[in-house]
């Protein structure tokens, strides 16, 4: 564990914004950036990943096709007004999907991933070229990309300004830089306390989207666009369902009580047959997946539709940015 000043004003700070599973994110006075103080070493972090035991593990990645395939396609839209063509690269691919939705497009997909379940998909299943080293100079010997990619995953960038140097490398001239993230440096604490979870230690930074700029404009990319969205409606559906599922094994657990019956156990024969058929019955995991999906869909229009219209400041958004290369910095 280390202490680490604010990696744009290179300055300490000690106002504690979030605590969670025993880590620390403080906020920098002047910049609003929050990050992660003292944290894990390089080793440990990418330890994590490698054991699959990251807030969101591989299998979860795997299974959440419809959804991944679904955002991929909203964010290739947003993609191809600006580039149509040429070899891209994501970083931290998850189970793969955006770049299989790319190549059908008529990219060349590569890959990063860290985590060795999700690479083995996305070699194997996927047959998409994918590299496990945490270094982004390192990728694909020479090889230089016409568009880098990353989703959700510059909060977990251990140096934030080296890697975006590093990918700039990698990129031809005028190559493009297109990322999602969160706006969390930026938002009133009252609408920061809609996050249930923030999952510290996976996240090392939460941005503005000033950081962002400043980001951009140290590591030689011009900033072409900001698309925002707001995620207020979403938190605010997920927190009401999260509440009505307790509520309902609440009482599911205190009627098989008033029973004296152990939780999951049928009161009766016929109860116990009526449970085994409708288990055994095929119609079950097709409703059960049918409520799933349309629940992904509610999200995904909450989100990217619903979202899109008017967001408004120091409010969670999560933001889409295109940049384009100037040159090194």
């Amino acid at each position: 564990m280390e202490a680490i000043n604010c990696i744009f004003c290179d300055k300490p700070n000690d106002r504690v914004v979030i605590e969670e599973n025993g880590y620390t994110g403080i906020q920098c006075s002047r910049c609003g950036l929050i990050y992660i103080s003292p944290r894990p070493a390089l080793g440990e972090m990418v330890r994590l990943y490698g054991l699959d035991s990251a807030s969101v593990r591989a299998s979860s990645h795997i299974s959440a096709e419809f959804t991944s395939r679904l955002i991929a396609r909203h964010h290739l839209r947003i993609l191809t007004s600006h580039v149509t063509r040429g070899a891209l690269l994501e970083i931290g691919a998850g189970a793969g999907y955006f770049l299989d939705e790319a190549r059908k497009l008529g990219f060349e997909p590569y890959a990063t991933e860290l985590n060795p379940l999700q690479a083995e998909f996305i070699c194997n299943t996927l047959h998409i070229p994918c590299a496990e080293s945490p270094s982004p100079d390192a990728l694909f010997g020479d090889r230089r990309f016409d568009v880098v990619y990353h989703c959700d995953v510059i909060s977990h960038f251990y140096d934030p300004i080296g890697e975006f140097r590093k990918l700039n490398q990698k990129l031809n001239e005028g190559g493009w830089m297109v990322f999602e993230t969160g706006n969390c440096g930026e938002v009133r604490p009252k609408y920061l306390r809609l996050l249930e979870r923030f999952q510290y230690p996976d996240h090392l930074f939460f941005f503005t989207t000033d950081n962002l700029r400043d980001l951009l404009q140290r590591t030689g990319f011009e900033l072409v666009q900001i698309r925002r969205y707001s995620i207020v409606a979403q938190l605010w559906a997920t927190r009401l369902t999260r509440r009505l599922a307790r509520a309902v094994k609440r009482r599911a657990w205190a009627a098989n009580g008033a029973g004296n019956k152990t939780p999951g156990e049928p009161r009766n024969g016929a109860d116990r047959s009526r449970g085994a058929s409708a288990s055994s019955s095929p119609a079950g995991p097709s409703v059960w997946n049918l409520l799933r999906l349309g629940w992904s869909y509610f999200n995904y229009l909450l989100r990217y539709k619903l979202g899109r219209i008017a967001p408004k400041a120091h409010r969670p958004q999560t933001v889409i940015v295109i940049a384009r290369k100037t040159g090194p910095r």
